[in-house]
């Protein structure tokens, strides 16, 4: 079985092989040689990042075992990576349980296709579900393509060219800890941890973080420090100041003695809409631009791996929160109690309190908390039936869009240690009740991180900062200012969306006329933009989509 490897400009060229397996690499970047292929007629392709060499007896082992149906062993490989084990017999895909590299398939009479690229599987130009576009143009990381399927994290498929079987072959268990483990224990295995998760990036040369002034970059950036590593802080700035986290990245940096490097924002008059970008999947996020910059000069300055901060929310923030959670909580008593007087003096309402003593219930899944905060969308046709914003965890979407076309043509890997296996543990035995704490009137969210932080003596301001910057406040301003630029974008004789009925003209046109509707829809028109330029881009390259 023949292992090619295509450059990322290569995509779509004419002459690709049909047979065999082509592995994109970034440019400029020659074929890995930390995957030795040492079986015949067999192949191990690997996408994400390498923290160490694989040596022949490992891929060895790996593969033949797989071809003989023990996919277990598939778990010595890192899990933050995806791949497939190609032999004459069969093809196994896999994801691993910390990777958000995605892998799509489709079955069909012709057999099994798969790709990390879901174009790659179209036969032609797709009829898209309204109400995927719609949550896409809300801002929800959602899976377009109707007809494929991809996998989750520790799962695989197994093609032998007449059908696929989707199987688990790795999950994510509870470390085991004593019971009534205290915030304080938490916040120190979660440091220790880690330390454990950046040790092998930290003995890779010269290695960069993008530091956001927050909790979650300024520890993976201490361990780092901590550990020796060659390190530079990248900070993306920006020209607002109620959005503007630079000072807490400045005193971080300064009590580590780290050089931090600003990436200015694009200027008042550019835009916010990607140039000559090749989007696999819509990448309906207002950031965009400022990720091409930063790994523009990330790149330049010779940097090949970047950490982030990423999966610290998700993995120690609260996804549900209630009275219930408090109540069975494994935590000492005295805690339970000021957490549940702490509950009585937040921002929830009694009746939401209460309401939250229900385990089906939490604070954060309630509707009329949720109808506060969710960004307005009053530009799109209106959907009654529609339920409400859907949370993919393990989505990873809007993530596999930036490494495929921003991060790998640039010719660096974006590592998330956050993300990894054993502090995935510790928070699956993390109670719900440590992953934010009311006090004063407040909700604290992550105090594991933030006392880690403390305890780490990182400086206060960002350990202490409560509440969030109004990050939105760059992308209102940008629209007041250039109304005209969105309605060229989403109401012009070539928009999409408004012929697959996502969007309505006439509100579109009323939104853009009355500043204060612009302002609070600023968020969701842009990221409409960016599915309707991901849906020309698609029409340019496969021919135009069936319309309603």
């Amino acid at each position: 079985m023949d292992l090619t490897h295509a450059p990322f400009d290569a995509r779509y060229a004419d002459g690709r092989a049909a047979d065999g397996v082509c592995q994109w690499l970034p440019a400029g970047v020659s074929a890995p040689s930390t995957v030795p292929q040492p079986v015949p007629n067999a192949c191990l392709a690997l996408a994400g990042p390498l923290p160490r060499e694989l040596t022949p007896d490992q891929v060895e082992r790996v593969v033949r075992e797989t071809e003989r149906g023990r996919y277990a062993a598939l778990r010595r490989l890192p899990p933050e990576l995806a791949g497939a084990v190609v032999t004459a017999r069969r093809v196994v895909l896999f994801r691993g349980v910390c990777s958000a590299e995605q892998l799509f398939f489709r079955t069909s009479d012709r057999g099994t296709q798969w790709s990390s690229d879901p174009r790659d599987l179209l036969e032609g130009p797709p009829e898209f579900d309204p109400e995927t576009l719609w949550r896409a143009c809300r801002g929800e990381d959602v899976f377009v393509f109707p007809g494929m399927e991809r996998l989750l994290p520790g799962h695989l498929v197994v093609a032998d060219g007449r059908s696929a079987r989707v199987e688990t072959y790795d999950t994510i268990s509870p470390l085991p800890l004593p019971r009534r483990t205290s915030l304080r224990q938490y916040a120190d295995i979660a440091q220790e941890l880690l330390l454990e998760e950046t040790r092998p990036y930290a003995s890779a040369g010269r290695i960069g973080v993008l530091l956001s002034g927050g909790v979650d970059s300024a520890l993976v950036l201490a361990a780092l420090v901590e550990q020796g590593a060659e390190v530079t802080a990248y900070h993306m700035r920006t020209a607002d100041p109620i959005a503007d986290e630079w000072p807490r990245a400045r005193e971080v940096c300064r009590q580590l003695s780290v050089p931090l490097v600003t990436v200015d924002p694009p200027g008042e008059d550019e835009s916010y809409f990607p140039v000559g970008h090749d989007h696999p999947l819509p990448f309906n996020h207002v950031w965009f631009r400022r990720l091409d910059l930063t790994a523009r000069r990330i790149a330049d300055d010779g940097v090949r791996t970047v950490l982030t901060g990423l999966d610290g929310d998700v993995v120690f923030g609260p996804l549900r929160y209630g009275l219930y959670d408090v109540a069975v909580a494994d935590v000492p008593w005295r805690e339970r109690c000021a957490m549940a007087s702490g509950l009585l003096s937040s921002r929830w309402e009694l009746s939401r309190i209460v309401r939250s003593l229900h385990p089906g219930h939490s604070l954060y899944d309630d509707p009329e908390a949720t109808a506060e905060t969710e960004r307005a969308s009053d530009f799109l046709v209106p959907l009654p039936d529609a339920g409400a914003e859907r949370y993919e965890p393990d989505s990873a979407a809007q993530e596999h869009t930036l490494n495929l076309t921003v991060w790998r043509p640039y010719g660096i890997h974006c590592a998330k240690p956050w993300g990894g296996r054993e502090l995935r543990r510790l928070a699956a035995r993390l109670p719900n009740a440590y992953r934010v704490i009311p006090y004063a009137g407040r909700t604290i969210d992550k105090p594991v991180l933030r006392l880690a932080a403390a305890r780490r003596k990182l400086p206060s301001v960002v350990w202490r900062h409560y509440g969030r910057d109004w990050l939105g406040s760059p992308d209102e301003t940008w629209c007041l200012r250039h109304p005209d630029a969105v309605g060229d974008v989403l109401g012009g004789p070539d928009a999409l969306l408004p012929a697959l009925g996502v969007v309505d003209p006439r509100r579109l046109a009323a939104v853009l006329d009355d500043p204060r509707a612009l302002r609070r829809n600023a968020e969701n028109l842009l990221c409409t933009a960016m599915v309707e330029l991901f849906l020309r881009d698609l029409t340019h390259k496969l021919g135009p989509a069936p319309r309603e």
